[in-house]
């Protein structure tokens, strides 16, 4: 048998409400789902992650997931399922974006729409879950639902398009747990396997649902079952070596670029990282500030006294949960905090932020249902009802506003960097986003009287990273783009050394030198670079593309620059390889598609010199 005696069950549940009970019976206690308050609860929640419905997509990862990710063209059913995007494997997130870019391309509504939309759904089955497992107290599951729902910690999770896969994950994780509640009270192998179902679909939407197998023994805690039940911990078994397989899968995915390297951050330095993690998390719930997108490591031996300090805070935080460990609901949700959030606080470093608001959207569950049992059990004034809705009043009135505060954030890439600048004005990768930004913007027609103001902005980000590090690859990388554009080859040249010093492996540093001799007309040395990474690399389209520039201007071999731009357009139909296709065509004869490639070159948003357009139209 997979469970205990229908007898033990109902013992167990008899047992868990009369402990979780209050000793004065209030008008909170609802034994049908309190609809209204669900519906009330969503319409708030609804209005105030509205804004975000005209976002458009960011340069913070939507670029790989979204704007330049090939599997959700067509889409590659394959490649979705067989392939990691952004250092993980979460194939129905994929998916779900491969479905999105089906139904509008590149516009950005459709994807912040299901985003919307699965936040309430999840905020329903929060107040669901909750409503269930607290004895049916409506009070108990609006309010942490509400906290779910209106945290301003939760905004990344919502209004980022390429943090999908947690609100996905999420979805099939809350009702892994709903059904595996069913299975526990009724016994139906059924639900057993459906639970197992959901677990994997879970898994396959994001790794973070590996700690399923812990967050269904909190259930069982939760519900008294008999833990010497050799049954039960035998049902747990699939689930375990589910999350075995995923974890592995996700280890080697991750150690190849996500992992940070021990020869930055010592296996000490990453234990203090983690207790401190496992305390700020805890803090923000009840303050959450400072909020921001990027929340950098320090310095290596530059740690602060916050963090050296965060072991022994840790300590005292947990002798308080077991010096209370009587109090079955602060044990319960204090333990689904830590089940959920212990593999994301870098104990194993990965990515480049301390502190990630987004990792915060499950766990914060268990503390929110904490808060919420400690009100409803130990609040038992004459008034207590009025405080208890007062205090819902304030939730939504203060968590609201300062949500609502932090979706307007995420509207673009400029607003989200300026904002973590805010808060790290010195932090090289918000500086460097926001100068790629900011160049992007230059290059487009549509801003051609500001490119040149858009141009010294990025360059001043650059130059404040690089000051703080001096071998920031992305900064360089940029920079030289901008001293390229801006007419300085020679400064170009030399960042694109640094470069190489900085990642001798990477074959930007080649391209970027490579078009920098280009530039300077050291066209040998720039064909030598080119060809160097097209032997390495042979679908850059970059090194194409520039390689077909050096031959078509420096050594006139026209028909193989005509080839190295076909090549790099049949890889990305780039407006800059149209055109320079279109001069090859034009120099080889060919006068009739030279036009058509400067007008396909026009329509996707290159500029075409006058004097060009001139030339094509004698």
């Amino acid at each position: 048998m997979l469970l205990m005696s229908k007898r033990k069950q109902k013992k167990a549940g008899t047992n868990i409400l009369k402990a979780q009970a209050p000793s004065v019976k209030t008008d909170i206690d609802t034994p049908l789902i309190p609809r209204w308050w669900l519906a009330g609860l969503l319409l708030i929640t609804g209005f105030v992650f509205w804004p975000m419905l005209r976002h458009q997509f960011t340069n913070w990862d939507d670029e790989q997931y979204v704007l330049i990710n090939e599997l959700l063209r067509g889409p590659d059913w394959a490649g979705i399922f067989s392939e990691p995007v952004v250092s993980n494997y979460h194939p129905l997130t994929v998916l779900s974006l491969a479905l999105n870019y089906q139904i509008s391309g590149l516009e950005p509504f459709s994807y912040f729409l299901v985003n919307w939309g699965l936040h309430l759904v999840n905020t329903g089955l929060v107040f669901y879950l909750i409503w269930l497992i607290s004895g049916r107290s409506g009070w108990v599951a609006l309010f942490t639902a509400g906290v779910f729902a209106l945290h301003p910690m939760h905004v990344e999770s919502v209004a980022w398009v390429s943090e999908r896969k947690d609100l996905l994950y999420t979805l099939f994780y809350l009702l892994a747990l709903l059904r595996y509640w069913r299975y526990v009270e009724q016994g139906h192998k059924t639900d057993y396997w459906l639970t197992f179902g959901l677990f994997l679909l879970s898994l396959l939407s994001k790794p973070a649902a590996v700690v399923l197998p812990l967050t269904l023994l909190l259930v069982d805690y939760w519900k008294e079952r008999d833990w010497r039940a050799r049954q039960m911990w035998l049902e747990k078994i699939p689930f375990v070596l589910m999350s075995l397989l995923f974890g592995i899968v996700t280890v080697l995915i991750q150690s190849e670029k996500a992992m940070v390297s021990l020869e930055k951050y010592s296996l000490t330095d990453r234990f203090f990282f983690g207790c401190y993690g496992l305390v700020t998390y805890v803090q923000r719930f009840f303050v959450p500030a400072p909020l921001s997108a990027f929340h950098p490591y320090p310095q290596p031996g530059a740690m602060g006294w916050d963090i050296r300090l965060a072991p022994l805070t840790l300590l005292v935080l947990t002798a308080l949960v077991w010096y209370f460990r009587r109090n079955k609901a602060l044990v319960f949700g204090m333990l689904f905090y830590a089940v959920n959030i212990l593999l994301v606080v870098q104990f194993v470093a990965i990515g480049n932020t301390l502190l990630s608001e987004r990792y915060t959207y499950v766990p914060y569950i268990g503390l929110a249902f904490a808060v919420a049992m400690l009100l409803w059990q130990k609040i038992k004034i004459p008034a207590a009802n009025t405080l208890r809705w007062g205090l819902v009043a304030l939730l939504a009135l203060v968590f609201g506003y300062v949500t609502r505060q932090r979706v307007h954030v995420w509207e673009n890439a400029e607003t989200l960097w300026t904002d973590a600048l805010k808060s790290f004005p010195e932090a090289p990768i918000p500086r460097a986003n926001r100068a790629n930004h900011r160049y992007q913007e230059a290059m487009k027609p549509a801003n051609a009287q500001r490119s040149g103001v858009l141009m010294q902005q990025a360059l001043e980000d650059c130059s404040i990273a690089l000051a703080v590090n001096p071998a920031h690859f992305s900064s360089l990388d940029i920079r030289s783009i901008i001293y390229l554009r801006t007419g300085k080859p020679d400064s170009a040249l030399a960042d694109a050394e640094k470069m190489l010093i900085a990642r001798p492996g990477d074959n930007k540093g080649y391209v970027t030198r490579a078009s920098s001799y280009s530039h300077l007309r050291k066209y040998d040395e720039a064909l030598s670079d080119y060809t160097r990474v097209l032997n390495s690399e042979p679908d850059n389209v970059e090194a194409l593309n520039g390689r077909g520039t050096v031959l078509f201007n420096g050594q006139q071999r026209y028909r193989e620059a005509l080839a190295d731009f076909e090549k790099a357009i049949s890889l990305k139909p780039d407006g800059r390889f149209y055109l320079n296709r279109s001069r090859a065509h034009f120099v080889l004869g060919n006068r009739q598609q030279a036009r058509e490639d400067a007008q396909t070159a026009q329509r996707l948003g290159t500029v075409v010199p006058n004097d060009y357009q001139q030339l094509l139209q004698q």
